[in-house]
């Protein structure tokens, strides 16, 4: 049987004893088994609107025959028999149970996303699941629960954005920067987003080395903010792979590349790496240069390549949701 990992919190009520009656209820099923839960831990809200009170987080690791769906639809009929009302998102809530792990399986429907794609950067569901399951591996990602809580406790408060030029990466990192009194680390030589397809091959080339070149200084561990301020670019430095594999003739790409794996060990990792992504058929207002498709799916290779880290997946298409959704995931690595 598959071990399965859910995340339970609340902020309503008699937290405590909702808490340990969810608990109850999941060991009641007789197709779960093996059940072992963490302590409970008292943690402040994140997102949703100001006021609330704080919440109680534990998590659970338990094994089960039923299937992925039928495993979430069980708990969401925990949650409804003990009285959970579906509002707005965030909201403050008696009970919330999401499913986290389903062994090493990733899925992504309308219903279910698992694993789900918020646990690998939240402290609230990191520190009580690797209570329970800290030598459980997210499937995406390739690191054990132990590692992404290390990597959260160890890692420079520093943020990666990317995405395809024009999807307001700039006045997102700007933003951030203010209302969370970091650093805004800008990519200067963003001209790297317009190709010159008419360049002879050798320009094109000293130009993507010119680019991985001052992308690298930027973000040098040696020179590195000392302190815990946090830090937010509008690039990412892998992206310099994306767009050199689209510009470059294969012989070139190669040595690239290996120029590439030789500055890596100069540059400091994203504690988080937030990709904004409009798909293909977004909207008609956008401007979608030639060629933004391929370049769209080579960032996006980029960014799901696996034993990079946690990544946070945002649509981009309104300033206002991206703006919550980072604001949201930067209080919860807190």
């Amino acid at each position: 049987m598959p071990r399965s990992l859910v995340a339970l919190g609340s902020n309503l009520g008699d937290r405590g004893q909702t808490l340990a009656r969810a608990v109850e209820l999941l060991r009641a099923n007789p197709q779960v088994s093996s059940l072992a839960c963490s302590r409970f831990r008292e943690t402040a809200p994140v997102g949703g609107a100001p006021g609330q009170g704080p919440f109680l987080n534990a998590a659970v690791c338990l094994e089960t025959t039923l299937a992925p769906a039928a495993l979430h639809a069980d708990l969401r009929h925990i949650e409804d028999s003990l009285g959970r009302q579906r509002n707005e998102r965030w909201a403050p809530r008696v009970i919330d149970l999401d499913l986290l792990l389903y062994g090493d399986l990733i899925l992504d429907t309308q219903a279910l996303q698992v694993p789900h794609p918020r646990m690998a950067f939240r402290r609230f569901v990191l520190e009580p699941a690797v209570e329970v399951a800290s030598d459980m591996v997210h499937p995406a990602i390739g690191w054990t629960l132990a590692r992404l809580l290390e990597h959260l406790n160890a890692a420079a408060p520093y943020l990666a954005l990317l995405g395809l030029p024009g999807r307001g990466k700039t006045v997102l990192a700007t933003s951030l920067a203010q209302v969370f009194q970091g650093c805004f680390v800008a990519d200067t030589l963003s001209r790297a987003d317009n190709p010159y397809p008419s360049d002879p091959p050798s320009r094109v080339y000293e130009r993507q080395i010119q680019f991985l070149n001052r992308r690298t200084d930027l973000l040098d561990r040696g020179q590195w903010l000392q302190d815990d301020l946090l830090a937010i670019s509008d690039f990412y430095w892998d992206q310099c792979l994306a767009y050199a594999r689209l510009e470059l003739d294969t012989r070139d790409f190669e040595i690239f590349c290996q120029a590439a794996e030789r500055a890596r060990p100069r540059v400091i990792s994203p504690k988080l790496l937030v990709v904004l992504d409009i798909p293909p058929d977004g909207s008609a207002s956008v401007r979608r240069p030639q060629g933004s498709d391929r370049l769209r799916n080579e960032l996006l290779c980029l960014a799901g390549h696996p034993h990079r880290g946690p990544v946070l997946y945002v649509n981009s298409s309104r300033l206002r949701s991206p703006f919550d959704e980072v604001s949201a995931a930067i209080e919860a690595m807190k």
